[in-house]
């Protein structure tokens, strides 16, 4: 074998051994590598060890390279960002950032103390990220949207339809002419000396699809019926002669809550679930003024003492005072801290109020301070009162299932002799009333009756089958010694005698 590759004896064998071809191969020391980090690069978090004596910058012959420290977590959700989305995060995103916190001294106000509940604002940016909005700023963002939008869509929604033969007689009255064939005389401001329970059915109005919230009588003349119902729609109908439906008010959207007449009923007031009170004309039906509110009403009623002013009771624990020239809030009563149920006013130019908080609230009006606080622990909501027609006493409903009564003057207590019972609630607003005598008190039921008490005994006289659904509203006649209407969860309006 030989010693030297390509070399051989003669004593090898002839056959020639190929020879190995070496070629040279360019080595790029220094490429071109761009040191511009991409936006697809991966985001890493860098942890600093500190002066600990390792190098975390390392020189090469191309650059550098550094030494990165980042938990699993980051690295497993950029990894799969990268995967999926092709970028492992978008530098463009901007966070919501919290506001300041404010000063701690200053309660009201620009700066003032919002510690850990400050809000988030966001800064301009591509892509906003979702931040929940308070109940305020919902209501706020919501009023914001309709002014922008649907108030010049709501300046012609208002609608008016008379359903009778003739708007005007041969006389030219209209059906505010109170009527004088009737048998009563309807313009005696006398109450019956004497009144009995009613006996038997005497109409059916037809009322409102799936149910009737209030029914209201003509002022003073009772001759004329006000309802409105979960059908956004208001109707009007006549009590005596043919007892027909006159007219219709539309233009709400969502079901009517409650509806109140002036002192000398020309115009009335509605409330409804999409946050608008309006003033009606009662003989044109034209809507004379609309009223935005920030929260749903509950109650709304005419201030007795001044047709220009009007008190409405809202969700939100607020009671607001308006002044129908100005379309303004000149008071707003806020010491209760639930659900405004109803308003009572007194003969003594003061107020009643109740509330899902269990407590009733006396106040003078203009004054957001109550005079009298009604509150024990063992009373319920209620959601109906009625003041006695002599004016001494006020009667609750109670969601126990009994009938409260309170004093109307002085130190307003509660009267425990007196309590009324039988009847069953179960979570409806059952509405009460008194004969104009004051010697009964009559109620609705969730069963679908009406129950008579003697006021003076406190026992119960009559219970009568009215429908197979609630009764919620229950109204007596004042110038009828035994006519009562009846309306509750069908929608229909019943009137007995």
């Amino acid at each position: 074998m030989p010693l030297i590759n390509g070399y051989s004896s003669s004593e090898d064998e002839p056959e020639e051994i190929p020879k190995q071809v070496f070629k040279a191969q360019r080595v790029d020391a220094a490429p071109q590598v761009s040191a511009k980090p991409t936006s697809t690069a991966l985001t890493i978090t860098t942890i600093d060890h500190g002066d600990n004596g390792n190098k975390q910058i390392q020189k090469t012959i191309s650059g550098h390279f550094e030494r990165e420290t980042f938990d699993d977590t980051t690295f497993e959700i950029q990894h799969r960002n990268f995967e999926n989305l092709g970028y492992a995060k978008n530098k463009k995103r901007i966070k919501s950032k919290r506001a300041k916190k404010g000063k701690s001294d200053v309660v009201d106000g620009e700066h003032s103390y919002a510690g850990p509940w400050a809000k988030y604002h966001d800064s301009s940016s591509d892509e906003e990220q979702d931040v929940p909005k308070s109940a305020s700023e919902e209501s706020e963002a919501e009023n914001e949207q309709f002014s922008e939008t649907g108030e010049e869509d709501e300046e012609e929604s208002e609608t008016t339809e008379y359903f009778g033969e003739s708007e005007i007689d041969y006389q030219g009255r209209s059906y505010m002419h109170i009527p004088t064939d009737v048998g009563v005389n309807l313009k005696n401001d006398a109450i019956p000396e004497e009144c009995f329970v009613p006996k038997r059915q005497i109409h059916v109005w037809k009322g409102h699809v799936n149910g009737t919230n209030k029914i209201l009588f003509f002022p003073n003349s009772n001759h004329l019926l006000l309802s409105c119902g979960n059908d956004s729609k208001i109707y009007l109908w006549s009590v005596y002669h043919k007892r027909e439906l006159l007219r219709g008010f539309y233009g709400h959207t969502k079901p009517i809550k409650d509806i109140s007449f002036n002192s000398d009923g020309t115009k009335f007031l509605s409330a409804s679930y999409d946050h608008w009170v309006k003033l009606w004309e009662t003989e044109s039906g034209k809507c004379l003024a609309k009223f935005r509110l920030k929260s749903v009403a509950n109650v709304v009623k005419f201030n007795p003492f001044n047709d220009d002013e009007f008190i409405v009771g809202l969700m939100n624990s607020k009671i607001d005072h308006y002044s129908i020239k100005t379309n303004q809030v000149i008071q707003s009563y806020d010491h209760h801290l639930g659900s405004i149920n109803s308003i009572t006013f007194l003969e003594t130019k003061r107020f009643i109020s109740t509330s899902e908080d269990k407590t009733a609230r006396v106040w003078d009006l203009q004054i957001n301070i109550p005079v009298k606080l009604i509150s024990d622990p063992s009373l319920h909501s209620m959601p109906v009162t009625r003041v006695h027609p002599h004016n001494k006493y006020f009667a609750a409903q109670s969601m126990d299932n009994t009938i409260m009564v309170f004093s109307a003057r002085d130190r307003y207590k509660t009267n425990k002799k007196k309590s009324f019972i039988g009847h069953n609630c179960a979570g409806y607003g059952i509405g009460i009333d008194f004969s104009p005598d004051g010697k009964n008190l009559v109620s609705g039921d969730s069963n679908g009756n009406a129950l008579f008490w003697d006021w003076k005994t406190t026992k119960m006289i009559k219970k009568l089958k009215i429908d197979e659904k609630a009764i919620t509203q229950v109204l007596w006649n004042t110038k009828e010694v035994s006519k009562v209407a009846f309306s509750g969860s069908s929608g229909k309006i019943y009137y007995y005698e």
